[in-house]
This record gives structure tokens, sequence and C-alpha cells, in this order.
């Protein structure tokens, strides 16, 4: 089968299952092959959602281009390895600078702040499945805060986070003491009561934490009244309404800031078409800044109960980070829609792309 066909055929049982994928996406598997074995490697090098990372991994073994061994991993075939040579496809080549894990913002520029926060974060509450947690890197916790100094979005400013608070971004922005206020919102009331002991215990007075279910429009005081969100939504449509238009809607006016993740493990490049059109063209606001795997996250304890697990190829839970996503930020313009509607859904983690939860 030629390649082209190859991929023919996998968009239509893509389309089946309501995935979507074009043919880059089986030549970065492809890619990936000659790097790893790693079926959760594989997905990190080939930035695709887990599901149609499955479908595409079982149409090269039914082709006879791999081989699936579910407790040693996924391997190319003579047949696969030719395949590779006819389309002069390589390995992946890591030119990320180590020094700050490819971010371009060094955690360790301050470096007694980055032990403290270590210390207070080995205590935070272990992420929980039925609210979509998993917590990032302390290092990549750090970064944010150290790029929001950068770009002039910490020193006396008033900042809302909204929901994501397992890493304690809030609490680590409050811990510099530049900003003027810094309100934290989260939906469970153990990272909240966590928040609250540790903002007690520094003696921080321009800090507060509240529970919160963002599927509720937020109260008239906070929309407008602040000058830089942040937040981590899933990756559904309804979770980037829940979370960043109503991020954008706590903004004061134009030329403010939001910053929030996009994964391409439990979302297409398709579905990030859709988001770019819902921020440029329904909310008014600009993309500034989009920083490749900024964030990386820690494995989860509850790995083995999601559907990533269930639909993998191999037996293996991931030994190493492999879930990372893309760190945004936007402008608001002139003209920019606040949005506060109320979200009358219980699916805000889950969707035929997303399978981490």
């Amino acid at each position: 089968m030629e390649l082209s066909e190859l991929v023919a055929h996998l968009q239509q049982q893509a389309a089946a299952q309501k995935l979507r994928l074009h043919e880059k996406n089986v030549y970065r598997i492809l890619s990936a092959l000659l790097a790893t074995s790693d079926f959760w490697q594989l997905i990190d090098y080939a930035d695709v959602p887990v599901p149609t990372g499955v479908l595409i991994v079982r149409e090269l073994e039914q082709q006879g281009y791999v081989t699936i061994d579910s407790e040693n991993g996924i391997f190319l075939t003579d047949q696969g390895r030719e395949l590779v040579e006819k389309f002069h496809l390589v390995a992946p080549v890591n030119a990320h600078c180590p020094a700050c894990e490819g971010r371009g913002y060094a955690y360790w520029l301050d470096k007694e702040f980055y032990r403290r926060f270590i210390e207070i974060a080995k205590d935070r509450p272990k992420p929980l499945r039925n609210y979509d947690q998993a917590s990032v890197t302390p290092e990549t916790t750090v970064a944010r805060v150290q790029m929001l100094k950068h770009l002039g979005d910490l020193h006396q400013k008033e900042i809302i986070v909204l929901g994501a608070e397992d890493d304690l971004t809030g609490l680590a922005i409050a811990m510099t003491r530049l900003a003027r206020r810094v309100l934290i919102l989260d939906i469970d009331d153990r990272l909240i009561e966590f928040d609250r002991t540790i903002i007690a215990e520094l003696g921080l007075t321009n800090a507060e934490a509240h529970v919160f279910d963002l599927r509720q429009p937020l109260p008239d005081e906070w929309v407008g009244a602040f000058d830089v969100f942040i937040t981590d939504p899933p990756e559904t449509h309804s979770a980037f309404r829940a979370f960043v238009a109503r991020g954008i809607a706590t903004l004061r006016g134009e030329g403010y800031s939001g910053y929030f993740g996009l994964t391409l493990r439990d979302a297409s490049i398709f579905r990030w078409q859709e988001f770019q059109r819902i921020l440029l063209n329904d909310l008014g606001v600009v993309v500034t800044d989009i920083i490749r795997n900024f964030n990386h996250y820690m494995n989860w304890p509850y790995h083995s109960e999601t559907l990533a697990a269930r639909i993998a190829p191999v037996k293996q839970p991931p030994r190493t980070i492999w879930y990372r996503s893309f760190w945004y930020r936007i402008e608001t313009l002139p003209g920019f829609t606040r949005w506060n509607e109320p979200i009358q859904t219980d699916a805000l983690y889950l969707d035929e792309e997303g399978s981490t939860t």
C-alpha cells in the first residue's frame, strides 16, 4: 500500500470515530518509531491525541509496518524500515536548550524562590481523576512566574487564576509578593484549603483563594476587574469557554493579557484551529506567544483507570514525562468580547479526542 492510500484509509477510519488526522501525523509516528519503542514517548514525539495515535499504530501493524509487543513496545518491521527510507524520514532531533528545558524562561533564575516553592509543593494534594487533575512539574510553574515577570505581567498587577491550581501557579505568584492582588479559584476544596494554609503561614496579604465551579458565570465583581488571567483548561469546547473565554471576561480592557495551556495529547491540530478562530473572531483577542511543550506534566496516579490506558496497544504505563502542553499568551484588542454565560454540561473533561481523564 502506498503511503497516500494508507493515509486515505486512516482518514476514513478516523472519521467513523469522529477523529481527524492528516498525512503529517502518519509521518511523525513513523519518524518517532526510529527514536523509541515506548508508546507514550511515541505520542510525545508525534504530537497527536492518544486515540489518533492508537488508530495509526494499529493500522501500521495491520499493513505489516510495525509489530506490537504489549509488554515491550512497538517496533518497525523490515517492511516498515523500507517505508521510512523510501520517504527519507529521520528520527526526531531534540535541539531544546537543556538549561531552560526548551521554554526560553529559566526556572532557576531565582534559586532561593525555586527551592522554597519545591519545599511547599511537595505536600500539595494528590491529583484526582474526577477533576481531570495532573500537576505540572515545579520547574514548569516557576518558569510561568518568570515569564510573567519578563513580560511585565506580574509587578503590581491584579491577577486571577481560574482552575488548575493543582499546579500551584496562583500560590507561586503570591509567594513573589510582586503582584498587587492574586485571586485563586478552583473547584477542589482540598487545593483551596492548601493554598489558604500556606497563604496564612507565609503572611501573604495579597492573595485569596475560593472554591468555584467555572461552569457557573463569574460574579459581577470579578468581571473586568483584573490585569492578567491564568488558566489551564481541558481541551473540550465547553471547557475552553468555561476557562479561557471566562478568563478573558475578567480583563479590564484592551491591552490586558491572559495565559493558558493547550495540548496535542487530548486535542488535534484541527481542534486548535477551531479554538484560535474563537479567540480571534468571537472574542476579539490576539495571540502574542505560543511556546511549544512549555508545560511538563508529572504522571498522574490514576493513569490505569483512563481511556488512554485501556485503548493503548501496550500494557506498560508511562515511565517518563510524556504529557506536555503549549503555553499561550493572548492580549485583548479594542472591542473584545466578555463572555460569561452558564455552561449546561457535565461533559467538561472528555470528548472523542480526549482520553487521559
